[in-house]
């Protein structure tokens, strides 16, 4: 949680820094970068929720089941509950940049002369705000599958190869 904190303030001080340049800026200018990020919301949200499906089905059996488990079994769970963490917080990132994008999109054009006449501005800052938050988010979000299936991999590899190890040394 802490993490996302830090962006929303980094990003709070960079619209603050640049408000005189963001003030100028329209809806309209930010249509081909929403559009970006649902894109790329979507695909992550459809792989990683699918990945979670297809590759931890014995640790979502595990928690329905209500087995009890041995030492090894809890190791084994400990590990994929790692992995399985990690990819649930993605998924629920994107899903959340999902719909903050749908919602921006619908309401935008609605309210788009409405806000303006109340606050140009403070409302067009705004905007940049949270669609730059949304779009480190999801950068975030993207960078961590990448990091997740890097040391997935690197664990992958370690425990073939001291299997490997194992099996000369029987």
């Amino acid at each position: 949680m802490k993490k996302y904190l830090t962006i929303a303030v980094l990003v709070a001080l960079a619209s603050y820094f640049l408000r005189d340049y963001v003030s100028t800026v329209g809806y309209a200018a930010y249509k081909d970068s929403l559009a970006a990020l649902l894109n790329v919301a979507s695909i992550i949200f459809a792989i990683i929720g699918a990945w979670i499906a297809v590759v931890y089905p014995r640790a979502i059996g595990r928690m329905f089941a209500g087995v009890k488990m041995g030492d090894p079994e809890l190791q084994e769970a400990s590990d994929d509950m790692k992995y399985f963490s990690e990819l649930v917080e993605i998924v629920m990132v994107s899903a959340l940049v999902l719909m903050f994008v749908i919602a921006i999109q619908f309401v935008a054009p609605i309210f788009n002369s409405y806000l303006l006449e109340v606050s140009e501005i403070g409302t067009r800052v705004m905007f940049f705000y949270v669609v730059s938050t949304l779009t480190v988010v999801q950068l975030y979000a993207v960078f961590r599958v990448i990091m997740t299936n890097y040391f997935f991999l690197n664990q992958l590899r370690k425990k073939n190869t001291n299997a490997e190890i194992d099996v000369l040394h029987n």
